[in-house]
């Protein structure tokens, strides 16, 4: 056997493209992200769930729409029995619950286990940025299940409208920042805590379990608590049921009376106090994240 050292040419050229730099980082990372919760690029399985929410959260808005011009046809003075801007986010905003407890853990758990943290690093790319536009892809997904549905049933109630399309969307144009304010809530609600979870848990099944143990057993728990009364304050519980805080700003928003199923309408609490309570627990949780990806990258 030779002692002499045999040089290999393996054919290496040299990256010779575009250097796009950190704003090039960020877009790809914010795509990347985008990809995984659709499940684009990866096994089929990968994309059955996601799919079948996306068609859930829009496929009632459709049909509100269509039994509307039909009503609209048969009985032109007939009101439409089917559900409002407010009422439509408590269809969307089970299905986001949902969506965000998959698409959480699949944006920061496998880059972890998989040790790839290092190479993100070696670019210029900052922790900081890593988080924020694995958090920008979430909420632009949030953001889409809950804006796509309103605005087909926006359109499509002002095209039914009897004064015409144009004069029907500027009748309802006081619904647009109601709308758009009900939409941040609910992403606030549910992304910034997600994605909490997501970091400290190993296993992307079980932050699936966590996040959702957090949002619908908290709710059942407060609720027991509530009806405690022997313990002191023990209204203030319900600031525990964390899947209803939005619900509960929601109707606030769009003055409605709240639902006497809301452990949080029943106890007593204020709507301002499930807002203040929203907004603490995405601090807490950005910061608790944006923390611990510093010390990881």
């Amino acid at each position: 056997m030779s002692d002499r050292g045999v040089v290999f040419d393996l054919g290496y050229t040299p990256y010779e493209g575009e250097r796009r730099g950190r704003r090039g980082a960020l877009l790809t990372t914010y795509r990347d992200g985008l990809n995984r919760v659709f499940g684009i690029r990866r096994r089929a399985r990968k994309k059955i769930l996601p799919w079948i929410l996306i068609v859930l959260a829009i496929l009632p808005a459709v049909v509100f729409v269509g039994f509307a011009f039909l009503l609209s046809t048969f009985a032109p003075d007939a009101q439409s029995p089917f559900g409002s801007h407010a009422e439509y986010f408590s269809i969307t905003g089970a299905t986001v619950l949902l969506f965000v407890a998959l698409a959480g853990p699949e944006l920061l758990i496998p880059d972890r286990r998989s040790g790839v943290l290092a190479v993100y690093s070696s670019r210029p790319l900052r922790p900081d940025d890593y988080v924020g536009m694995r958090a920008a892809s979430l909420l632009t997904v949030i953001a889409g299940f809950m804006l796509i549905p309103q605005v087909l049933m926006y359109v499509g109630f002002a095209a039914l409208s009897a004064d015409g399309f144009f004069k029907g969307l500027g009748t309802n144009a006081a619904e647009i920042p109601k709308i758009l304010a009900a939409t941040a809530i609910y992403a606030l609600a549910y992304a910034p805590l997600a994605l909490l979870i997501s970091t400290i848990a190993s296993r992307k099944a079980a932050a699936t379990g966590i996040f959702l143990g957090v949002m619908l057993i908290g709710t059942a728990l407060a609720a027991g608590l509530v009806q405690a009364t022997s313990i002191p304050g023990h209204k203030y519980a319900a600031l525990f049921a964390l899947g209803e805080h939005p619900d509960h700003v929601r109707d606030w928003i769009f003055s409605r009376v709240g639902s006497s199923d809301l452990v949080v309408n029943g106890a007593g609490i204020d709507p301002w106090m499930s807002l203040v309570t929203i907004l603490a627990v995405a601090t807490v949780s950005t910061v608790v994240v944006v923390t611990r990806y510093r010390r990881l990258m």
